[in-house]
């Protein structure tokens, strides 16, 4: 009787076992999947960022290029006047800010990674963090809603020991045809923010989320949205974009 016990504890065990793995492996494929929707080798993109606080709102434009498949990314401030030429430019881990009317390259140091992104809430580092949403993580589906392409998933991620990332958890929601729809940062036991991703429409030639917006928790009436007005994917980008001095 006790080793008929012990086996079917023993079954269990790798049942579990089987169907966490079966779990891990989904959870990775949407997220790639999501990637995959939302980047390519090579995507230029324009659109608008609009930073609303209780007291003051500020809108801003940019124009990004991102070399995925070179981890290299390039962000150009086209308005307001004041900051036009502005230059964010990410090569693997280095993060730099070119300086037109100085002509100064200058690398944001570790220490101002934390720093709010041009008063938003975005943080510096959420532009090093592009290519860690994934890799060094482990992944769960946690809870599922609906069937097929239109089924959401809710996929918790948590990082490696050694990732180089601020946050303690990631808990996103992804349809099953990849479209993201929100992503929480967790930090200790709270989320500190959250992302919803919406207006989901056909735009360079795939659907995607048009406006991505990020809720602080640190008060109402506070939120930074980005609302795409353009965006091509697989462009042979020029390599010459990535060198600010010589930026146009």
């Amino acid at each position: 009787m006790a080793r008929l016990s012990k086996t079917i504890w023993l079954l269990i065990f790798i049942a579990t076992g089987s169907l966490a793995d079966d779990s891990s492996k989904q959870a990775l494929e949407l997220l790639q999947r999501s990637e995959l929707l939302m980047r390519s080798s090579g995507t230029q993109a324009e659109y608008r960022i609009d930073i609303v606080r209780p007291e003051w709102q500020r809108t801003m434009t940019f124009r990004s290029h991102d070399d995925r498949d070179n981890k290299r990314f390039r962000m150009e401030i086209l308005s307001p006047r004041k900051t036009k030429g502005t230059v964010f430019l990410k090569i693997d881990n280095i993060l730099s800010m070119y300086l037109p009317k100085l002509r100064r390259q200058i690398n944001i140091s570790p220490a101002m990674m934390q720093d709010p992104w041009m008063g938003s809430d975005f943080n510096n580092q959420d532009l090093l963090d592009t290519d860690a949403m994934i890799d060094g993580h482990t992944h769960q589906i946690i809870d599922r809603q609906g069937e097929g392409e239109m089924a959401i998933y809710t996929i918790q991620s948590i990082p490696e020991p050694e990732a180089t990332v601020t946050w303690k958890k990631l808990v996103r929601k992804i349809r099953g045809d990849g479209v993201p729809l929100e992503m929480a940062y967790h930090c200790r036991k709270q989320v500190k923010r959250l992302m919803v991703f919406d207006q989901i429409a056909e735009m360079g030639g795939r659907v995607i989320p048009t406006r991505w917006t990020m809720q602080p928790d640190d008060g109402e009436g506070k939120r930074t949205v980005i609302t795409l007005e353009s965006i091509q994917f697989d462009l042979a980008l020029d390599s010459q974009l990535f060198t600010p001095m010589q930026a146009k």
